[in-house]
């Protein structure tokens, strides 16, 4: 089942190259000698791969996928990680046309296997530095240094690919629910590639940072892909490391630095007297709710901005970003003065309305599903049609995020309030997690706090919550809550943790909290 009526309303938005990849093979052949992929090892050790290394190396590997596994697209499969070879497999992947199922290195063996049978995936690509599951049939590529590129590059040429065809699987995050295959078309990488450059004004003279996997949509979509589309040069940190970063900023003089809210809370504690270079623009910060105090701490103690995006694997990226250029006044209130920072607005060829239960669009202001539609959205659920009908019921993609609309300086802004699944109901009354994770989290002596609902006898549903304090003494945390929240639905139990389980771009792992939570109540009752 592929879903199409979703780009029906939307911008064409012609992108400045057909792909991704056909942007590679110009900056080969016009800026060779330039640098575009920068790639920094924990030991602080660099490879520094340009435009024309890249084109000839990603040619030699479409041509070697080609000639074992033929020019009809073909499903493969790769836990990359954050190295040269990693991203010339992906783009060589790309480029010869076969669909590639992107799995995480530190995936359980059972959670990879499945992804791999669910995707039909014949081979897992392995390259130096990455290790294929156990038991998978694995295909080797030499490193891109040692590997005859000469011949194999200048012989190959690029097929004419159709748009429609499926180029990447992302499986999602199971945060709140099981985990999916997403199936992401040509089109929408390209679409969400050219709508990055756009948004954030990338070109060829642009550095940005990274250091978010690029097993995920943004360490792969946002610093590869989209750097890619402007002819920018990319420095790819192998992971985030607090030690070594503030140190990776001044080196490097990035323009823009993508981060999640947990890296930006990190580095807030570890800054000490370093200083962004001239030239640096802002910290780009998605994948998990941004706290306002966050962001006024970045902009008093490091001194930027930090610009909010929001997106899903089903929407292959970003489907809104707080603008780049947006006047002090509106920064200030949307996201420094904010109860909730705004995640921006929506990125070119893509369009995001607040919809009611009836489907209907909601006044601005009114909280209702985010729902989006647009170049950038996924064809389906890879082999699962009940969910793919499910998710894009009227022609929107159902996101299920709940949230409403700002207008300011002419434009829709969107704040996020919570999730449709993160609700609690405790005697009769509603509430959202992710509010009661925010009043948390918002406590002088909590440093991270996440809620889960379990079953209860007498009130259908009770909240517990996991707190990770800082140590110091602060205001009672239940009554803290009284004065935000019903009495009947603030947690009776405070279970301290050491941390709360997230996913590597911060998501709270429900599912996991709640047997977590769960097995620590069940040992309490056990010895009472």
């Amino acid at each position: 089942m592929t879903v199409t009526a979703v780009h029906s309303t939307v911008d064409s938005l012609v992108p400045r190259w057909p792909s991704p990849v056909a942007a590679l093979a110009h900056f080969g052949r016009v800026r060779g000698h330039r640098p575009w992929l920068t790639a920094v090892a924990r030991s602080g050790e660099e490879t520094v791969l340009t435009f024309g290394a890249a084109d000839r190396a990603t040619r030699a590997i479409a041509a070697r996928l080609t000639a074992e596994f033929g020019s009809t697209p073909t499903t493969l499969a790769l836990a990359p990680v954050n190295d040269i070879p990693s991203v010339l497999t992906v783009l060589g992947a790309l480029r010869a046309g076969h669909r590639l199922l992107m799995l995480g290195p530190a995936d359980p063996p059972e959670r990879t296997s499945q992804q791999i049978a669910a995707a039909g995936a014949v081979a897992v690509l392995h390259t130096p530095g990455t290790t294929p599951p156990a038991g998978a049939d694995a295909f080797h590529l030499a490193d891109w240094r040692e590997a005859p590129a000469g011949d194999l590059a200048a012989r190959w040429t690029d097929p004419r690919l159709d748009a429609a065809l499926d180029a990447l699987y992302f499986a999602t995050s199971g945060s709140t629910a099981a985990s999916k295959l997403v199936a992401q078309s040509r089109l929408n990488a390209t679409a969400n590639a050219e709508a990055v450059r756009r948004h954030h004004r990338l070109s060829s003279g642009s550095r940005v940072l990274g250091c978010l996997p690029v097993h995920h949509v943004n360490g792969l979509h946002f610093s590869v892909l989209g750097t890619l589309m402007a002819g920018a040069q990319l420095v790819l940190a192998d992971s985030f490391s607090p030690l070594t970063y503030p140190g990776l900023v001044e080196r490097y003089r990035p323009h823009v630095a993508s981060v999640v809210p947990s890296v930006l809370e990190t580095l807030l504690e570890v800054w000490g007297r370093h200083r962004l270079p001239s030239g640096f623009r802002y910290f780009l910060t998605a994948a998990a709710p941004l706290p306002s105090a966050t962001a006024r701490a970045v902009a008093d103690r490091i001194g930027t901005r930090v610009v909010q995006g929001y997106g899903l694997s089903e929407t292959t990226n970003f489907s809104t970003t707080m603008p780049p250029g947006v006047s002090g006044p509106t920064y200030r209130e949307l996201m420094l003065d904010a109860e909730i920072p705004s995640v921006g607005v929506a990125l070119p060829g893509n369009e995001v309305a607040v919809l009611g239960p009836d489907g209907e669009r909601l006044p601005a202001g009114e909280v209702g599903e985010v729902c989006m539609r647009g170049l950038n959205v996924m064809t389906r659920y890879l082999g699962n049609d009940e969910a793919t009908s499910e998710a894009f019921r009227g022609g929107w993609f159902h996101s299920q995020d709940l949230g409403f609309r700002v207008e300011a300086d002419n434009r829709d802004f969107f704040v996020l309030t919570g999730r449709v699944k993160n609700i609690a109901k405790v005697a009769g009354e509603t509430v959202s997690l992710d509010e009661m994770d925010r009043a948390l989290r918002a406590l002088p002596q909590v440093r991270d706090a996440a809620c889960v609902a379990l079953p209860d006898r007498f009130a259908g549903e009770r909240i517990v919550a996991a707190v990770v304090t800082t140590g110091d003494d602060g205001p009672e945390i239940a009554t803290a809550l009284r004065a935000l929240f019903s009495e009947a639905v603030v947690p009776e139990r405070f279970i301290a943790l050491d941390r709360i389980p997230r996913t590597p771009t911060g998501k709270v792992l429900r599912p996991e909290l709640r047997s977590l939570l769960q097995h620590r109540e069940e040992q309490t009752a056990g010895r009472s």
